[in-house]
């Protein structure tokens, strides 16, 4: 059966039986089992082009893998995608290292990055993280490039003060927070760090140098990184990044994309979804009379919407019976402990059953007899017909070949009783084969004189033959 999602065929129960008899194999040799390899030897000896993926679903789904999820990112973040130049900016910081003789000398370099084109429009190099900093990097790109709409950065104590707050709001920037502990949701200012940080490599100066010629130095390489980076193209056959900030925007591309940032900011604070996790925190909190200090509970609100009730009920539970045992447990991070580690068992358990749904060899067993047995309930069809002949002559399992051939004699001989002319029935087969696109001719003639074989009435003088 051709399965249209890729190029290979659908994952068939001989495959699977294959598949798992291999890496029993493997499993009776202690021979350790490693997906990579395994999956090169199967697509090798069974002449296949399965994915790790796929192999490895299959071998979860019969017990032959442990099941480990990861925790995708919230959605929200999914969406920040590159739209339009100067659209929106990811701003960031992180922290740079130069060593002058024995001692290190520290800064934070504030980077700011535009969404769209990857353009490095500004930064900024301080000891620490100050809103000044944020500013600073904001003023460079304004002064360069103009007005951004939007900005993210995380939850930086400097990226949510109120200068930045009021300079964003004297501006008209809006501002698009990314999460506390969430990278991803500002990949495109991580990345510019990763990369730049792989470019300058380690800075040393043996001399005896104060911290002014070490900002100096780091000031020039940081320069000219930036207007290296801007002269190269991010992916293969695409223009730079300095040539798509000059492009022009028109006035209603620059509108359309402010309001789909502001009904992404809308999208969020609207949820309600959320509603039911908080309450179960607050009742936590007080049932266990915990006093959390302010930056604690807006962390634990925060976290608590990224899982699952089933999970939070769960670990209520476990909290309970963990501090009846020991007093000293009743804190807000041990319950979170346990409803990270329940969170991970609900998931495994999740993928595990959708890899066991799937590819689990009994269950597709059952699956393929109370399909058998509903075409044998059902009126046999020219079409069933058709496709069974079409199974008897392309399947390699003889078991398979034996079966199809025993239903297509009975279903040919059924079908001929409930008509009164066989020539009509034969054109008709003979339509529906030749509509089969994906048989070459002469497995259409193999179907077809297969089929054939069943439609063609013995003669009495045969019949009195045979039981003589």
């Amino acid at each position: 059966m051709v399965d249209k999602r890729g190029t290979c065929g659908k994952v068939t129960i001989e495959i699977v039986r294959q598949v798992v008899e291999m890496a029993k194999d493997f499993r009776d040799r202690d021979k350790r089992l490693r997906i990579k390899g395994f999956t090169r030897a199967i697509n090798q000896e069974l002449e296949l082009s399965l994915s790790r993926k796929t192999i490895r679903e299959i071998l979860i789904a019969n017990d032959l893998w442990r099941t480990e999820t990861r925790r995708r990112r919230p959605r929200f973040y999914r969406n920040l995608c590159r739209r339009i130049p100067n659209g929106l900016l990811s701003l960031d910081g992180s922290e740079f290292v130069v060593w002058i003789d024995d001692q290190a000398v520290r800064f934070n370099v504030e980077l700011g990055v535009d969404v769209g084109t990857f353009c490095h429009t500004g930064f900024g190099i301080h000891p620490t993280e100050t809103a000044e900093s944020v500013i600073e990097v904001l003023e460079q790109h304004r002064r360069n490039w103009g007005t951004a709409l939007g900005v993210v950065f995380d939850h930086g104590s400097a990226n949510l003060s109120e200068q930045v707050r009021a300079y964003l709001k004297a501006h008209e920037i809006e501002m698009v927070p990314a999460g506390p502990r969430n990278p991803k949701g500002n990949g495109t200012d991580e990345g510019a760090f990763s990369q730049m940080k792989q470019t300058i490599g380690s800075i040393r100066l043996e001399t005896s140098s104060r911290e002014s010629l070490a900002k100096s130095v780091l000031h020039m390489m940081i320069s000219l990184y930036v207007k290296m980076r801007n002269r190269m193209a991010l992916r293969k056959n695409e223009v730079t990044p300095l040539v798509k900030m000059r492009a022009p925007v028109s006035e209603l591309q620059r509108e359309k994309e402010h309001l789909r940032l502001l009904d992404h900011k809308e999208s969020k604070n609207t949820a309600r979804t959320n509603q039911p996790k908080l309450d179960r925190l607050h009742w936590i909190i007080q049932q266990h009379r915990l006093e959390p200090q302010a930056p604690e509970l807006e962390r634990a609100r925060q976290c608590i919407r990224h899982y699952d009730l089933e999970a939070i009920a769960k670990s209520e539970e476990a909290f309970l019976k963990a501090v009846n045992r020991d007093p000293r447990r009743r804190s807000l991070a041990y319950f979170f402990g346990i409803v990270r580690n329940i969170q991970q068992q609900i998931d495994d358990q999740r993928y595990q059953g959708y890899c066991r749904e799937r590819y689990n060899h009994e269950v597709m067993l059952e699956l393929e007899r109370s399909r058998q047995v509903e075409q044998l309930q059902a009126p046999p069809t020219i079409e069933n017909i058709v496709e069974i002949a079409i199974a008897a002559v392309t399947s390699s399992a003889s078991y398979l070949k034996e079966k199809a051939l025993k239903w297509c004699r009975q279903w040919t001989e059924e079908l001929c009783k409930s008509v009164s002319y066989v020539g009509a029935l034969k054109k008709k087969i003979i339509d529906v084969i030749g509509a089969e696109k994906h048989l070459d001719e002469s497995q259409k003639e193999q179907v077809w004189e297969l089929i054939e074989q069943f439609l063609t009435p013995k003669s009495e003088a045969e019949g009195v033959t045979l039981v003589s």
